[in-house]
């Protein structure tokens, strides 16, 4: 408690303070600055994984365009597609078989729904004019149509499905090539149009728990090295306070004799006869050895004109004798 009260009124708290709270702002902007690039790196994983989704299905809808469709036999799960209007839509062949084409809209929502029961992915074909209700975007999808119509590449986002379970949403735009006239050309669209865009949604939750657990050991790392940057910190202070402690400690006892020097400079009970000082105790002492105790004067010994002429006449005078030959 005595260090304390001691440092409390010293700039070396002040001092210390400060140092501390440099030393938390400082890791605090590092932490904050790893935990952001952790954030992105997320985003960016996910957003390249949505994207090669993506650029697969891009892949095999202009595979499937460029043959102006496949045909499929017609079953309970594939219908033919009355959206459809093109010649030649169903064939027989000559042993029987139904067929139905099946176009790169309705290929990209057949294998969405694969994907879906199969690997918890999501793709849907959307467009501001679809020819197939269903195609009708929704609210996150119309503002990523948007952002395309406004030069875009593409748009993804984490998206909060329940308390438990979490989306990455990606969405990149359709633009109309070539083979896609043979369907779309009557709609309007020419080469180069945006025709709407494919959105790829994926369960992020394995994701964002790997991200957490990184995180996690970022906050852990941290607190540890400013746990033990505010320990040395502490002990270089305590360290400090004991120094300053002795130093005042010196610096008291030389104001303390210097307090006693000053003693000489005041009055002084002095014996008339025989010259000896009284201390503040009562007790005489001899003059040399009152003020040798209280100041760094030293005597040395030596005698008087006078009082050698009046203990050792024979010599003084002998003395003299010397000096005036």
């Amino acid at each position: 408690m005595q260090f304390i009260n001691k440092i409390k009124h010293s700039s070396l708290y002040k001092y210390a303070f400060l140092s501390g709270l440099g030393w938390t702002i400082v890791l605090g902007g590092l932490l904050s600055w790893n935990l952001k690039n952790t954030h992105t790196q997320t985003s960016e994983i996910a957003t390249h994984q949505a994207r090669s989704f993506f650029q697969e299905i891009l892949t095999t809808r202009y595979w499937n365009a460029s043959h102006g469709g496949v045909y499929v036999p017609i079953s309970e799960e594939v219908q033919p597609n009355p959206y459809l209007d093109v010649p030649n839509r169903d064939i027989v062949t000559r042993d029987g078989m139904k067929l139905t084409m099946i176009n790169p809209a309705n290929m990209t929502r057949q294998i969405g729904k694969l994907a879906k029961e199969r690997n918890n992915l999501w793709f849907h074909i959307t467009s501001a004019k679809p020819i197939r209700p269903g195609n009708s975007p929704d609210e996150w999808e119309s503002s990523a149509l948007q952002q395309f119509e406004e030069g875009a590449q593409e748009f993804s986002e984490f998206i909060r499905v329940t308390d438990s379970s979490v989306l990455f949403r990606y969405m990149a735009p359709l633009w109309v090539e070539q083979p896609c006239l043979k369907c779309h050309a009557k709609q309007g669209y020419r080469e180069g149009d945006l025709r709407g865009g494919i959105s790829v949604s994926i369960k992020a939750d394995a994701i964002l728990s790997s991200q957490k657990k990184h995180t996690d050991n970022l906050y852990v790392t941290y607190l540890t090295i400013w746990i033990l940057g505010m320990l040395g910190l502490g002990y270089f202070v305590y360290r400090l306070g004991n120094e300053e402690i002795k130093r005042e400690e010196v610096i008291f006892k030389l104001k303390q004799a210097l307090d006693e020097v000053n003693v000489l400079s005041g009055l002084l009970p002095i014996c008339a006869s025989c010259k000896k000082i009284r201390d503040d105790k009562g007790y005489w002492n001899q003059l040399e050895g009152y003020i040798c105790k209280h100041s760094d004067t030293k005597f040395t010994h030596s005698i008087c004109p006078a009082c050698a002429r009046e203990l050792y006449p024979d010599i003084f005078e002998k003395m003299n004798d010397n000096k005036k030959l």
